[in-house]
């Protein structure tokens, strides 16, 4: 009899428990909570503006791309000034290409202008000088080109080898780091971040 009672009274509160949850459900606006209110994702419209919302080791919103207009504009001019050469195979057509290879021209432009320039939220500039391309004056073209190679060796190598990875295809990008900042991490540039932990100072000896 005791068991039975146990029973009932587990099953009571398990059917009103989930009455609860239908209703919390049903009440919530569609696309989620309102925006800045209670279970609203941290940095969403509506939240406090500025730093990591949420409190200290989460995501920091990424700022707005203030150079979208430009980069298209020029990526715009750039494949008028190609013409039929924008289908060609990038190789052919740029100069000192090292890692996009196996691309066309225009896929490249498209990659340079959504991929980095969005994922870091610069101008074209950050990494070529303009009207002039190929040319390798800038260290942050070949920063780009290695950030490439660790991507890949990532993507490629380290990623496959974590075992009892739940993502069928595991990887990451430019924008997993950056969130449209050129230069992520700790320091002047990302002042909301906490401060890397310092490990701690030896006992001294009596």
């Amino acid at each position: 009899m005791r068991r039975t009672l146990v029973g009932l009274t587990a099953t009571v509160l398990f059917v009103l428990t989930s009455i609860t949850f239908i209703h919390t459900l049903q009440a919530q606006a569609p696309g989620g909570p309102p925006p800045g209110g209670p279970g609203a994702p941290p940095g969403g419209p509506g939240a406090p503006p500025g730093g990591r919302p949420g409190g200290p080791g989460m995501m920091m919103a990424a700022p707005v791309d203030s150079f979208v207009s430009e980069r298209d504009s020029l990526v715009k001019t750039i494949l008028a000034d190609l013409g039929p050469k924008a289908s060609m195979p990038a190789e052919s057509v740029f100069k000192h290409l090292k890692v996009v290879k196996g691309r066309t021209a225009e896929q490249v432009l498209m990659m340079m202008n959504r991929g980095f320039g969005r994922s870091l939220g610069v101008r074209c500039q950050h990494c070529h000088v303009l009207g002039h391309w190929g040319d390798d004056d800038k260290n942050t073209k070949q920063i780009a080109r290695d950030m490439m190679a660790m991507e890949d060796k990532i993507n490629g190598e380290l990623l496959p080898a974590i075992k009892n990875i739940k993502s069928d295809h595991p990887g990451v990008g430019c924008f997993d780091c950056h969130h449209g900042v050129a230069r992520p991490g700790f320091g002047p540039r990302n002042q909301n971040a906490p401060p890397p932990q310092q490990p701690a100072a030896p006992p001294a000896s009596k």
